[in-house]
């Protein structure tokens, strides 16, 4: 029996009305090929891990909301509690940004905060995709604890696309499309998590959440809304600029059903929101959530920022987000506030079609550094000196633990928090990375991991066609195993296209161009072992529950 697959090809968006949502993406990404394949033929080889990755999706149903104060105390009562602000940008590539290296679009209030502040040069995202990256920031752990592995889709959908969407689940497991192990194991962030701002409410800061949420879809289910997770406010989008209908709220009340291509006014918006709340909030401790929409695709700037920069709608809406920087930080000035005020900038994930990776290989959804490796700066006045510039790796699951320390509070006592406390890289305390190793998810597998200079990638898949040849474990890969070359007297097979596992050394090589494994196979092993090690301690209790 032979099955016809119709697939097309996708390149970017499309203008105008016909604009390409994730969506149809989604739909479509199946692509490029028409192909006749019996099905009696398809198999799927052995995946390069060392445990079962099916996970029973009941395990993020087997506890309730957890309070707080049940499992968080203030270890340490503080005279003055500082301000929180996380700047949140979506799909900004590490290039993106003057004082990382950008020539086409100006970021002088960046680049400023950056002079004022912390820039760190090898920082990482807890997964190179939206909703999961959020999740890991706003809990402290890696994306797969919370059961968010690829960007949370609407709530509502049409029989079709899910229809579609299973087929493009079943295309992933053939090497068709990168969508294998994507689908995710909830419908927004459990409730059994712990964010920053409830654990910040047990020090009574007033918090606010301002832009794209991601984290659940509340238009469907009310659950998922912000309130719930610890947030006095909330002014923004219940999914991405391109899961249309995106509805825009403020607190519980939606102001516009579906805002459609007219989004040229929200980082604006966004920002007086922002500001708005800095100065009803000046005299008592408050933390600040402002998560933008952009420069995420299809890219809207104002048409103050249109033209503005020599890189495109992508470019312009970048230089839109550096003035909401300079905005923020000009409000904590005028309020005499910026000593008492850790302001954190920083992007969900690297950039998808346009967009600079500074460099880096891969791009958004890869494990290469173009999709994990990120911009990150710190500014606190007074407390983290300025001009300084950090080599030392860390993650965006950091944020929690560091931010729990600031504020007295110790970390929850019933579950592991993955991420470190930075706060003695940010005071120039420590000179060292308090990991020592990150670790790089592809929706419910660890592909590779980096421990101090040394990157070993084991695997690395990609989101769209072509998926490499040279994968083993797809139809297609073990379809092209005729490429290895046997030496004729041997029984060995030289692999002629690429071979994994690979290894980096990202101190010469943060492009990731040369792989030296066969030169450091000492270091490989060892990162191979340590990379199992955690692999099976991770998936024998993936919610971390202690």
């Amino acid at each position: 029996m032979y099955t016809i697959f119709h697939f097309y090809s996708v390149g970017g968006y499309m203008s105008g009305s016909h604009a390409m949502t994730r969506r149809k993406m989604i739909e479509l990404s199946a692509a490029t090929l028409l192909t006749l394949t019996p099905l009696s033929t398809i198999s799927c080889g052995k995946r390069l891990k060392s445990v079962d990755t099916d996970i029973d999706a009941d395990i993020y149903q087997e506890r309730e909301s957890i309070k707080c104060a049940d499992v968080i105390s203030i270890k340490e009562k503080k005279e003055t509690l500082p301000n929180i602000i996380l700047i949140l940008t979506d799909d900004m590539g590490y290039g993106d940004i003057g004082c990382y290296g950008n020539k086409a679009i100006n970021t002088s209030h960046i680049d400023k905060m950056a002079r004022e502040g912390m820039r760190f040069t090898d920082f990482y995202c807890a997964s190179p995709l939206c909703s999961p990256s959020r999740a890991g920031i706003l809990t402290g752990r890696y994306p797969l604890r919370c059961g968010i592995t690829f960007p949370l889709q609407p709530g509502k959908d049409t029989f079709m696309r899910k229809i579609v969407k299973e087929l493009g689940y079943i295309f992933g497991a053939l090497g068709v499309v990168d969508l294998h192990g994507a689908k995710n194991l909830v419908n927004g962030l459990p409730h059994s998590e712990i964010t920053i701002a409830q654990a910040l409410k047990l020090c009574n800061y007033a918090t606010c959440a301002i832009g794209k949420w991601h984290l659940g879809d509340f238009v469907v289910d009310e659950s998922y809304h912000p309130h719930n997770y610890g947030f006095d406010k909330f002014v923004g989008f219940n999914a991405s600029n391109d899961d249309w209908p995106v509805s825009f709220f403020k607190d519980k009340k939606m102001i516009i059903q579906d805002i459609g291509l007219g989004q040229q006014q929200y980082t604006e918006l966004f920002t007086q929101e922002a500001v708005q709340f800095i100065n009803a909030n000046r005299d008592k401790p408050f933390f600040l959530y402002l998560a933008h929409k952009d420069p995420h695709q299809p890219c809207f700037p104002s048409k103050r920022f249109e033209g503005s920069t020599k890189a495109g709608p992508h470019g312009d809406t970048v230089a839109e987000v550096d003035w909401s920087v300079g905005q923020i930080l000009q409000c904590l000035k005028k309020n005499k506030i910026d000593t008492k005020t850790l302001v954190i900038f920083t992007s969900d994930n690297g950039p998808w079609f346009d967009g600079s990776t500074g460099g880096l290989r891969g791009r958004k959804g890869e494990s290469y550094e173009g999709g994990f490796r990120v911009p990150m700066i710190a500014w606190w006045h007074g407390v983290i000196k300025e001009g300084i510039v950090c080599d030392q790796p860390a993650i965006n699951i950091d944020f929690f633990p560091t931010i729990c320390n600031i504020a007295g509070l110790t970390l929850p006592k019933d579950r592991i928090i993955d991420g470190k406390d930075l706060m003695p890289l940010l005071t120039g305390k420590s000179k060292q990375s308090p990991h020592d190793a990150l670790y790089f998810f592809h929706y419910k597998e660890i592909e590779g991991i980096r421990s101090g200079k040394w990157k070993y990638i084991r695997y690395n898949n990609t989101r769209g066609w072509p998926v490499p040849l040279d994968k083993p474990d797809t139809f297609f890969g073990s379809a092209a195993g005729g490429h290895d070359y046997v030496p004729p007297g041997s029984n060995e097979k030289v692999p002629t296209l690429a071979s994994w596992p690979v290894l980096y050394d990202m101190q010469y090589d943060k492009s990731e161009s040369y792989n030296v494994i066969k030169r450091h196979p000492d270091i490989a092993k060892k990162l191979h072992e340590k990379l199992i090690t955690f692999e099976k301690q991770f998936y024998a209790n993936i919610r971390g529950w202690k």
